[in-house]
């Protein structure tokens, strides 16, 4: 989602210059591929890029050929990258598969694509692109746009800080909550999207929960964290976490006559992957990775472990392409 940020704002200056760009997007590999389908990289004349559609091997020759290729319109650049393929040896690559990467000229005022992935962003509703890239034989690229991941922090206190900044490196919306004026500043929390000083019980407005949302209760206020679970325990949230000893969590359910929660899988306590944290920077990028896990519906295990692809499709994001979604679909050829 980082990377989706950085090519709309690129975009956004190109535009304004009235100048072109080219997109970049992989649409289909086979094999072991460094991206998966749906990776962007933005071009424009002057050098400037944002993005990536490899692990920086593919790049150097879309910045020297991107603009000849599209001349004529959109086209699909093919990499092999096996061993016998054609361009390993150039490039030193060792990835074993084979990579297809759309080419695309912007212009200003025609650059359907971003203006699709800005506008999922701003409503928050997923959206099924299908990119037909040849009639003949029929080729087809669908992919699933979805919104940035929604981080809200219920307690302000220091420790919130390095979870702010670190959500805020991956690209995701964050929200921070406290009932105490003291704590709940804007200036403490520069990198936040919003900073609300709300206290929860007290007929606030609810928070703002989609598919898209995790939560975390770290107030260090049992008081307050008690009543913010009763608030969020029958909300629809993917990620609920709560900071602390697990027997404090267990205390807190079992005063909001919540003892079944236990049981749910959205609720993480203590919150975090298991890596030895200490402090609150390490606590944060625990939290941060257990959140990134969970909509990936992963564990947070060792990949050296894992059996099958390290790129399996996330199931979360597999489930907005019925009916949560709506399709849209671009001619690409």
């Amino acid at each position: 989602m980082k990377e989706l940020e950085s090519i709309l704002a690129l975009w956004a200056q190109v535009e304004a210059s009235g100048e072109s760009a080219v997109l970049a997007t992989v649409v289909k590999t086979s094999g072991s591929s460094y991206r998966l389908p749906g990776a962007r990289l933005l071009l424009t004349r002057t050098g400037q890029r944002a993005g990536s559609v490899s692990g920086g091997c593919l790049e150097d020759d879309l910045v020297k050929k991107a603009w000849w290729l599209t001349e004529n319109g959109r086209v699909v650049r093919r990499y092999d990258t096996t061993p016998d393929g054609e361009i390993a040896a150039e490039y030193g690559l060792g990835c074993n598969g084979i990579i297809y990467v759309l080419l695309e000229r912007l212009e200003p005022g025609h650059a359907e694509i971003l203006d699709l992935i800005r506008q999922v962003r701003e409503t928050r509703e997923p959206l099924t692109v299908e990119h037909f890239i040849s009639t003949d034989p029929l080729d087809v690229f669908a992919e699933t746009l979805t919104p940035p991941l929604r981080l809200l922090i219920c307690g302000a206190g220091d420790d919130a800080i390095p979870l702010v900044n670190f959500a805020r490196f991956l690209g995701w919306q964050v929200f921070v909550f406290d009932g105490r004026t003291h704590y709940a500043r804007s200036d403490k929390f520069p990198q936040a999207d919003r900073v609300v000083v709300r206290s929860p019980g007290a007929g606030e407005p609810p928070v703002p929960i989609d598919d898209w949302t995790a939560a975390v209760l770290m107030s260090h206020s049992y008081t307050q964290d008690l009543e913010m679970l009763k608030e969020l325990a029958d909300r629809p949230l993917p990620y609920l976490g709560i900071l602390g000893p697990r027997k404090r969590a267990l205390q807190m359910l079992n005063d909001a006559g919540l003892e079944a929660a236990i049981e749910n899988p959205a609720l993480h306590s203590p919150m975090g992957l298991d890596i030895g944290a200490d402090g609150p920077e390490q606590v944060a990028l625990s939290v941060v990775a257990e959140i990134q896990a969970t909509f990936n519906g992963r564990r947070g295990g060792l990949l050296r472990e894992r059996a099958g692809s390290i790129h399996a499709q996330p199931p979360h994001a597999a489930e907005t392409t019925a009916e949560s979604a709506w399709v849209q679909s671009i001619v690409c050829a």
